[in-house]
């Protein structure tokens, strides 16, 4: 698995859903597809699945 950091975010607080340009962009993202963020809370770790477009 390949790993990509990206630093100097900032924690946002909101009701959407907001994922950074720059994963957005990694990723090819389109407006409007469905993902599902998953939060593991025994290890700390956030997963972000991509829906494909139906």
């Amino acid at each position: 698995m390949k790993e990509m950091i990206f630093k100097d975010g900032k924690i946002q607080k909101g009701y959407r859903v907001k994922i950074p340009k720059a994963i957005v962009d990694t990723l090819g993202l389109k407006e409007g597809q469905g993902v599902e963020i998953k939060f593991d809370l025994a290890k700390n770790k956030l997963t972000l699945e991509i829906k494909d477009a139906e």
